[in-house]
Order: C-alpha cells, then sequence, then structure tokens
C-alpha cells in the first residue's frame, strides 16, 4: 500500500469550455501526477459513487466540479485514448446528443476502473463494488452483510423503513444488526420497522438501533465485525434506484480511525 507515485508525465489532452471556468481545468500539455493504482482505483470509486445525474438537468457547478474532478483523475492513470475522449464528451455534455455523452464519461470512468483494479494490489482488489446491470443493489449488500461473521453497523442519518426492510434484513442470522441513526434526521416510520421486525423476528435475531446527537451524522456506511468499513455513495433509500453508484471500502489506515470514531459515536448515542 506504500508504493511512491509515479513520475510526471506530459498528456495532450485539450482544454474543455464546459470546465473552462472551473479551477484547476484540464490544460493542454499540463504535466500530470500519474497516481498509484491503488490511490487511483479508490479516487474512482469514490467519483463513480459520487456521479451526478448526466443525463438531464442544468449542468450545475457541483455537476461541474465532478466533471473537473474525473477529468484530473483519468488523466492520471496514464492512459491516452480515454483523456482525449473524456475531454470531447464533457466539452459537449450540454449540447443535443447529450445521453451519448453522459453514457460515454459513465463508459470511461468503468473501463479505467477495470484497469485500475488489475493493477492495484491483489489484497485491495474487491474493494469497490460497482452497482449496474452486472450487479445490483440488493446483491452487491447481501454480498457485504454475508461477509458478517458477529456484527453489522449501518450508519444513515435519515434512517427510515426501507433501511431494515430492504437492506439490514440481508445479514445473517447469526449476526447483530446494528443502527445509527440522527437524532434530528431519522424518519418515523424507523419506528414502527423496528416494531414490526420485532413481532417477526422476537429474540432470534438481534436489532440494536441508536441515534446520535442531533445534525452530528453526515456519512452512510457499512462497519462489519469492527475491522472493515465501506463508504455507501448515496441514501440507502435510493440505492436501489441509482444506475451507477459504488460501494467502496476504506483504505486500511481510514479504517481504523474511522471504525474508532463509530465506536465513540455508538456508545454516547441514544437507543430509540
Amino acid at each position: 500500500m506504500g508504493r511512491p507515485e509515479r513520475p510526471h508525465r506530459r498528456t495532450g489532452v485539450a482544454k474543455s469550455s464546459l470546465l473552462a471556468d472551473i479551477p484547476c481545468p484540464p490544460e493542454t500539455y499540463a504535466w500530470v501526477m500519474l497516481l498509484a493504482p491503488e490511490k487511483l482505483y479508490f479516487e474512482l470509486g469514490r467519483l463513480i459513487a459520487e456521479m451526478p445525474d448526466l443525463t438531464s438537468g442544468p449542468v450545475t457547478p457541483e455537476v461541474r466540479r465532478w466533471l473537473t474532478s474525473v477529468t484530473a483523475v483519468v488523466k492520471s492513470s496514464g492512459g491516452l485514448t480515454e483523456p482525449l475522449q473524456l475531454a470531447m464528451a464533457c466539452d459537449n455534455l450540454d449540447g443535443p446528443l447529450r445521453a451519448r455523452h453522459a453514457e460515454t464519461i459513465t463508459n470511461i470512468l468503468h473501463r479505467v476502473l477495470v484497469k485500475a483494479e488489475a493493477n492495484a494490489p491483489r489484497e485491495i482488489r474487491g474493494s469497490v463494488l460497482v452497482i449496474g446491470e452486472n450487479l445490483d443493489a440488493y446483491v452487491a449488500m447481501r454480498q457485504l452483510l454475508t461477509s458478517a461473521t458477529a456484527d453489522a453497523l449501518l450508519v444513515e442519518p435519515d434512517a427510515a423503513a426501507k433501511l431494515l426492510a430492504d437492506y439490514a434484513i440481508l445479514a445473517p442470522e447469526r449476526v447483530t444488526v446494528r443502527v445509527l441513526a440522527d437524532e434530528a434526521q431519522y424518519r418515523s416510520s424507523l419506528i414502527e420497522a423496528i416494531e414490526r421486525w420485532e413481532q417477526r423476528f422476537g429474540d432470534g435475531r438481534t436489532l440494536m438501533v441508536r441515534l446520535a446527537a442531533a445534525n452530528t451524522l453526515f456519512e452512510r456506511l457499512v462497519l462489519l465485525d469492527d475491522d472493515r468499513a465501506w463508504v455507501v455513495g448515496v441514501p440507502f433509500s435510493h440505492l436501489a434506484k441509482r444506475t451507477h453508484t459504488t460501494l467502496v471500502r476504506m483504505r486500511p489506515e481510514e479504517e481504523v480511525r474511522k471504525i474508532a470514531v463509530y465506536s465513540e459515536i455508538w456508545n454516547e448515542a441514544k437507543p430509540l
């Protein structure tokens, strides 16, 4: 995991007019730092998780910033064809062939991700689960939760009934399921879902739900057995609706910190 980043190389991606007013846009013949394979792999997973709707709606400053980040990361992969194709698609995203260019951007990200995973150290391969045509949200979550042996903590600030009915239920019966929500954001349907869970399973399946202090939770996570941490790119309620997103495992050094932080938050949270 400690590989040095590869040396700079010169790339000839033309400047995109769509990104021209964004800080640090791609520049002609700019020197680009090539990312180490493992860093590239995780960055691509994060960007796919955060992918906005590229097929419709205005190209907002947030979308432009995302496009700028994507452009920089794809350039840092060291490829020649993908950065050129990406620049053209970004430049014409708000044109008449928007759907085609949005698909091009998505496909490029996925191709570069596959290459990055193949080049990444063996121990971190499989740390990015791409939800899309070949892997739906329920299969992906089942794949994660069935890997737990004793404990699964689902962190969702605005947790609602769907979290329990659609995802927590996928954990093996032997696993204790814990849900951590935000006191100011959780939905009332969560209480009803807890009651239905207790009626259905009684003492046969352990469920614990707690509320963290108001407005202190801002991310969505799956923490397994206190040693593995996965980031969910969108709310659990939207996970099955997204055509393209990812579940990304944190890098080892980040996992240790994140698990420790949420252990404290859980201990201080109030039972619901």
